[in-house]
């Protein structure tokens, strides 16, 4: 970890950092108006090209980042990333680990999570996509692990050697990204533990490894088994996948709040987004041999 940080040590306030982050979300909100904008305010969001020009649109934020690293920190992308070579070779080996993993737990997860037969994408249309949305989606996965890993663990890490600070704070803000994800509070807040605890695994790595490889490998591995293997049918970002699960409607309002999180339904979905992302981060780790 400490030679991951050194970059960050010469030019590492705080006030930098803020600057840094009101920037990038700076960016980030401008995305939807460029996505309606190409799309049009009534386009159907789960096509293919809707769901390719979704992840791909991540260049933008990703670009303003490295500016305004170059402008407040004086270092560039690389100083970001890790030692070249090493960041794309774990990369490769935590992509091809991870999948391996999903690919063998999917058809029990498919079990648990389906009541009704699955749709099937036409194979040639998605084999059309399936290059276009694989770069996307490395897209959107490698801006994230830039911000929260490369950028926000490695100037953190220079400024603190406590895990809350340099692990934990950028996952929890890395998880409050995803609280709006769910359509009811109960959903939103599921959605922002998992993908704290995602961030602390990919953290982990990063600090285990001193590259973003491994982090990117899990989260990309993560993303298109998501998106491009098996998605809710007619629902944004699902134009991409192979399987179709039928699409449940619009939820009604949510009168229970937090208390949903409580049903013995929601409480199997918790430990399995736990172990989830435990066997993730364990196949990595093997993987790897950190």
């Amino acid at each position: 970890m400490a030679a991951f940080t050194a970059p960050a040590r010469p030019a590492g306030s705080l006030f930098r950092i803020i600057a840094v982050l009101i920037i990038f979300e700076i960016a980030f909100a401008i995305m939807p108006q460029i996505y309606f904008g190409l799309l049009g305010p009534d386009a159907d969001l789960s096509t293919p090209a809707a769901t390719v020009l979704d992840f791909g649109l991540f260049i933008l934020p990703a670009a303003v980042l490295i500016l305004a690293v170059r402008l407040l920190h004086q270092r560039g992308l690389a100083s970001m990333i890790g030692p070249r070579n090493l960041a794309l070779q774990q990369t490769v080996v935590a992509t091809l680990a991870v999948s391996l993993v999903l690919l063998a737990q999917e058809p029990a997860l498919l079990w648990f999570d389906l009541s009704e037969d699955l749709g099937l994408r036409n194979p040639a249309l998605w084999l059309v996509w399936l290059l276009p949305g694989l770069v996307a989606i490395t897209i959107q996965c490698a801006t994230e692990e830039l911000l929260y890993r490369g950028y926000l663990q490695q100037q953190l890490g220079a400024l603190s050697s406590s895990r809350w600070v340099w692990m934990v704070l950028p996952s929890v803000y890395f998880g409050f990204g995803h609280l709006y994800n769910g359509d009811t509070v109960a959903a939103g807040v599921l959605w922002a533990g998992w993908a704290t605890l995602l961030g602390l695994a990919c953290a982990d790595l990063t600090a285990r490894t001193g590259t973003l490889g491994a982090a990117v490998g899990l989260h990309v591995a993560n993303n298109v088994f998501a998106t491009v293997i098996i998605a809710e049918a007619q629902t944004p970002s699902s134009g991409l996948a192979l399987l179709l699960y039928p699409y449940a409607g619009d939820l009604p309002p949510d009168d229970a709040g937090l208390m949903a999180l409580l049903t013995p339904f929601t409480l199997f979905d918790i430990v399995v987004s736990v172990m989830g992302v435990l066997v993730m981060w364990l196949a990595a780790r093997v993987a790897l041999r950190v």
